[in-house]
């Protein structure tokens, strides 16, 4: 006598959230607050839908909106419009707060310290050049500060002008030769340079574990491994 044995039935099912672009949100053209590039910020929406043999068959949630850059990805949770005037407010603050200092600086031009405030401040809205151009005009305040010289020794690291900064690393290292910043980042210059010198990069690496200087220890085993290749 044979048994008919009966085949099992696996029901797949569960739920997942769906993403597709939000056609009531054309893409707003900004400064991403992630990675302070300006790209278009995109209009999205999300999601759940029940799902059946992983294929969705009806949704379980209302829609919610957000925005993300197109660039670097991040996600922010309000709309794409609302974000870029968001960040259009941020960015004629920065402005108002960039043109008080810039006067400032005329008033008192030996000033390092707000020197230094504006030239970080413009580099946080990308605009290079023009911090470039105020190191340039206020020549005391920037000779006077091996914080300034970093500074703009960054900002040209930044453009990708390798010879630049090393430049002015070195003369903030003339004045401080334990500045841990200026080693750190004159080891990434000279690591990033076309071409690069791993053997210095190694050696400012070094001086900047030295002093203390964050990320040092990585940046060091970066360099002395590519300087083994």
């Amino acid at each position: 006598m044979s048994t008919r044995r009966r085949r099992g039935f696996i029901l797949l099912f569960g739920t997942r959230p769906m993403i597709s672009d939000d056609p009531a949100a054309p893409p707003v053209n900004a400064v991403c607050p992630r990675c302070s590039q300006r790209a278009n910020i995109v209009g999205k929406t999300v999601r759940s839908w029940f799902t059946l043999f992983f294929l969705p068959v009806f949704p379980v949630s209302g829609t919610r909106r957000f925005s993300q850059c197109s660039n670097c990805g991040a996600q922010f949770p309000v709309e794409a419009k609302q974000l870029g005037q968001q960040v259009a407010a941020a960015e004629r603050q920065q402005s108002q707060r960039a043109i008080g200092l810039y006067n400032s600086l005329r008033n008192s031009p030996a000033n390092s310290i707000t020197l230094n405030e504006l030239m970080t401040l413009y580099a946080s809205i990308n605009e290079f050049d023009q911090a470039i151009s105020a190191a340039r005009e206020f020549t005391a305040a920037l000779h006077n500060s091996e914080q300034c010289m970093t500074t703009l020794a960054r900002i040209y690291l930044a453009k990708n002008e390798h010879a630049e900064a090393i430049r002015w690393f070195d003369e903030a290292l003339k004045r401080n030769e334990s500045l841990g910043e200026a080693q750190y980042y004159k080891g990434v210059a000279y690591l990033t340079g076309n071409p690069p010198d791993y053997d210095r990069a190694v050696a400012s690496a070094r001086a900047a574990r030295n002093a203390g200087y964050p990320g040092a220890d990585e940046l060091l085993r970066e360099a002395e491994s590519r300087a083994r290749v």
